[in-house]
């Protein structure tokens, strides 16, 4: 590619500054670049492939289709240890997991099992097994292996434009998960009436607001037009008093 190797200018005048000899092209990026590189991908994948996050994983049986994969004998009490302090009631998870079990093994035929945690957190029957609805939550939230097209955006590269393109102090969670997202079709509508039930006193306070600021604005007009008033008569009578000089 015709590109010269060399070490970076900036790298050379922190080395001067600091007394420390020259150093070679090949031994830069030897101990500067490949190292630090190769020892960031080790530490990765050691995290990745931690004891904790594997016991973690094996409780993606919680999952419906893979539940239905393994004929309903799964174990997951075994490994829930590991986030026992992220659930809302810990010493009811055996008898929950059973029922969760139970509920998925005698579906109707109709009935289609859930493929993937962010499918079977959208069930509305999830809310009855506190316990199950916030370990999926967890487990969603743990880092996975995943193949990207060349053309695809992944998620993180999502979050660091939407960081970079706004000030921290304007930074917002909401907005960002939107930015994420942004290959889901969103629909406005429906948005802001789930948002109106949810949250209902916000449009009693937006209401009140707004009635406080038209009242606000018509005393501003009637204050206007008032003084527009008063200047209309002073001019009048300084029109008269000009007159009245005029014929004396």
């Amino acid at each position: 590619m015709e590109i010269p190797v060399k070490v970076p200018r900036l790298f050379l005048r922190k080395q001067r500054a600091a007394d420390m000899g020259e150093i070679q092209e090949e031994a830069y990026f030897k101990e500067y670049v490949t190292i630090p590189v190769i020892h960031g991908i080790m530490q990765e994948v050691e995290d990745m492939f931690s004891e904790t996050n594997l016991k973690a994983l094996k409780c993606l049986s919680l999952v419906p289709a893979v539940m239905g994969q393994m004929k309903f004998n799964t174990t997951e009490e075994n490994y829930a240890d590991v986030y026992r302090n992220d659930l809302p009631n810990p010493d009811t998870l055996p008898a929950e997991l059973h029922c969760w079990r139970i509920k998925w093994k005698h579906r109707g035929k109709e009935v289609r099992l859930p493929t993937t945690i962010h499918e079977t957190l959208q069930l509305p029957d999830v809310k009855f097994f506190p316990n199950v609805n916030s370990f999926l939550k967890v487990l969603s939230t743990l880092p996975v292996l995943k193949l990207e097209d060349n053309t695809s955006d992944t998620a993180s590269e999502r979050l660091r434009v939407y960081l970079d393109s706004m000030p921290a102090t304007q930074w917002n969670k909401s907005l960002a998960m939107l930015n994420i997202n942004t290959h889901v079709k969103h629909d406005l509508d429906v948005m802001v009436d789930k948002y109106c039930r949810l949250y209902p006193e916000d449009d009693a306070e937006t209401e009140a607001e707004a009635e406080a600021e038209a009242e606000a604005e018509a005393e501003a007009e009637a204050d206007a037009e008032e003084a527009a008033e008063a200047d209309a008569e002073e001019a009048a009578d300084a029109e008269e008093a000009a007159e009245e000089d005029v014929m004396k």
